[in-house]
């Protein structure tokens, strides 16, 4: 089916209690990306990870996925004009249609609720978690947005939204995403009143550390655990 988005998975549990949903970065892949899955997973989480793979290739790097176009002949989105910024605003949409709908069937057959599902992105992949959360205005197990950014202008987030545990971490010295990225993002969070903790590791690049799955691993344990 089109409108549902395919990946691995990983448990250790023949009826978990949560499903996790990984959202991969620009360039990278879910077969790739899953296997963090491994590193985050502790005995007591009780989850079911799934990746899922985004649906279009990146030109002439066809190992590698994107959620929406960076590059319009060779310019940046970010100065691109407003009819490439439409065709971004579009794909968006679609394909946060497409991660829904993959995580109400995945839930269906593990006969879960949507407050059982956590979502965690990293970079590009963080940008649609966020957005997805902000769509669909319910509240969830968590949210994770990683090495990423908030990047919707407009915010009217319902009380079941605002419910959901927010964790958000940046490297310090993050060249693909500034760190003015994450301090732009911890303002709406903050503005507007969201259930977050945001971390700031000085030493980490555009990267996934051991620091960083600690800290989420601990985030899990204070929100999920308790």
């Amino acid at each position: 089916m089109d409108n549902i988005l395919k990946g691995p998975s990983i448990t250790k549990h023949q009826n978990p209690k949560k499903l996790m949903i990984m959202l991969h970065g620009y360039g990278d892949n879910a077969t790739n990306f899953i296997q963090i899955a491994n590193l985050i997973d502790q005995d007591d989480f009780g989850m079911k990870y799934v990746a899922l793979n985004a649906p279009d290739t990146i030109q002439d790097y066809p190992i590698g996925y994107e959620w929406f176009q960076l590059y319009f002949n060779g310019t940046h989105i970010s100065n691109a004009g407003a009819k490439e910024y439409d065709v971004t605003k579009k794909k968006i949409s679609e394909n946060i249609e497409k991660i829904y709908n993959s995580i109400s069937l995945l839930l269906e057959n593990s006969n879960l609720n949507m407050s059982d599902c956590f979502v965690m992105g990293f970079s590009q992949g963080g940008m649609m978690a966020f957005e997805l959360g902000e769509i669909l205005q319910k509240h969830l197990a968590g949210l994770a947005i990683i090495s990423s950014r908030i990047i919707s202008k407009e915010h009217e987030p319902n009380n079941a939204f605002l419910k959901t545990p927010i964790f958000i971490s940046h490297g310090g010295q993050d060249a693909v995403l500034p760190i003015s990225n994450y301090n732009e993002s911890i303002e709406v969070l903050k503005n507007y009143n969201y259930n977050y903790e945001n971390y700031l590791i000085e030493k980490d690049e555009h990267t996934m550390s051991q620091e960083t799955i600690t800290l989420f691993q601990n985030f899990i344990k204070k929100k999920y655990l308790k």
